[in-house]
């Protein structure tokens, strides 16, 4: 006797199904991408006071090496944003970490400055490209009361990305050079893409999108929720199927404003933290700070930033998100102006920079789960990855104004002064945003 055929929608099953042990995976394996694009890019910043020594190349010429794979990030997130919407998540997300991997083991091949830019280059590819599609991954595979603190705990992985590389380059750097840090950060990702190969699922609303997908779905969907008979030849269905997936879907149904505002808050803060990732440790150097104690610095940065995401989110579930994502601006700003504060002393700076990760780090993992709030399933994958396209334009200029800031040689103090005050900005774009439409929730 033939089942009866049943309609499924997809992201109404998803919302409310119970946490269950593939989540959970899917949450440590995009936890393990933002980890590894974490210390990819945060590598330069440990290893920049070598190789300026090494190429003879003053901080005025750092600038561009710096940005280099932000150019990168932009592209790649613009690109493969909307590659992830179009292909999959899961077979988009895997090529660019396996590029980037490849192009980080590379980069410990370099001879001179041309080649180091054009390998950042390319590496920045994947890291632009693997964030978006892991942060819509995770949203899409994720339970509606649990989809903001599951993308907050994987964006998490960033911040323990560049922690960890702190941790590693205060003794390969010191000890064996530069070059051992990038072979280290190359293979590391380079593992985890056979990994996510074998392990990872893919998106059941970028599947349900598809045609001849249903065996696989009713196999995912068993998996993400057990409370339900699937069966491969049910249909399965999303009420959102209707809108387009164009780019022109982020600023309808009254998405412009937020979207807007996203793009500003992204551009901003990123422009900012790449601006502490790359140039803190050369400029305490430069400020006579022993390399081995600026990178601990640095790493303090990074403790702050999980720390600071984990209060962000248990707040967030409690009060307004936006509202909350606003303070950790207002305070990021603060914080950042108190490292000039501080003037390259070990204790006034560390505690600033801990202070900056705890509200500025943390504010950046914030905006990922507003991100996927805006947008539906068909174009939340390239809705992320503009916004995060605009923060990458950020992250390029933060460098490059770094670069040009250092021709004036100003004092220590007016590096803090002139990139914490724009975050001041980002909390008033956040505050001014809309709640998003209902059609963005699936």
């Amino acid at each position: 006797m033939n089942q009866p055929v049943k309609t499924w929608d997809v992201a109404a099953r998803v919302s409310d199904a119970r946490l269950g042990a593939l989540h959970w995976l899917v949450l440590a394996l995009t936890f393990a991408v933002a980890a590894t694009d974490g210390l990819d890019a945060q590598i330069l910043g440990f290893t920049a006071p070598r190789i300026a020594a090494e190429f003879g190349i003053g901080n005025e010429r750092l600038g561009p090496v710096f940005s280099a794979a932000m150019i990168g990030m932009t592209v790649g997130a613009l690109l493969f944003g909307t590659l992830g919407d179009r292909f999959g998540r899961r077979r988009t997300m895997m090529f660019c970490v396996a590029l980037f991997g490849g192009g980080t083991l590379l980069t410990a091949l370099a001879g001179g400055v041309t080649e180091l830019v054009l390998l950042r280059l390319v590496t920045g590819l994947g890291l632009g490209g693997a964030l978006p599609n892991a942060v819509t991954l995770v949203a899409e595979c994720a339970p509606g009361k649990h989809r903001a603190l599951l993308v907050t705990l994987m964006y998490i992985g960033f911040s323990v990305g560049g922690l960890l590389g702190g941790v590693i380059a205060g003794s390969l750097v010191i000890d064996h050079g530069w070059r051992v840090m990038f072979l280290v950060g190359g293979a590391l990702p380079l593992v985890l893409s056979v990994v996510l190969a074998a392990l990872l699922p893919e998106s059941p609303q970028y599947l349900t999108r598809q045609a001849g997908t249903g065996a696989r779905l009713s196999r995912l969907m068993t998996r993400l929720d057990s409370s339900g008979a699937y069966g491969a030849q049910d249909r399965y269905s999303l009420p959102e199927l209707a809108d387009r997936a164009d780019v022109g879907e982020l600023f309808r149904n009254r998405r412009l404003r937020n979207t807007l505002l996203l793009w500003l808050a992204f551009f901003i803060n990123l422009l900012v933290l790449f601006f502490l990732m790359n140039w803190l440790p050369k400029l305490l150097v430069d400020r006579g700070v022993p390399l081995a104690q600026a990178i601990r610095i640095t790493v303090t940065f990074n403790i702050g930033g999980v720390l600071g995401a984990l209060g962000l989110a248990w707040l967030s579930a409690r009060y307004n998100p936006r509202r909350m994502l606003a303070a950790f601006f207002a305070l990021g700003a603060l914080a950042i102006m108190a490292i000039g504060l501080g003037d390259g002393h070990f204790a006034p700076v560390a505690a600033a920079c801990f202070a900056t990760g705890l509200f500025a780090g943390a504010a950046q993992v914030g905006l990922y789960p507003i991100a996927t709030q805006v947008y539906p399933s068909t174009v939340r994958a390239t809705g992320v990855g503009w916004a995060q396209a605009w923060g990458r334009i950020g992250s390029i200029f933060g460098p490059l104004a770094g670069g040009w800031l250092a021709v004036l040689e100003p004092h220590f103090a007016v590096y803090f002064l002139v990139f914490g005050a724009p975050l001041l900005v980002a909390a008033a774009a956040i505050a001014a945003m809309r709640d998003a439409p209902p059609s963005s929730a699936g």
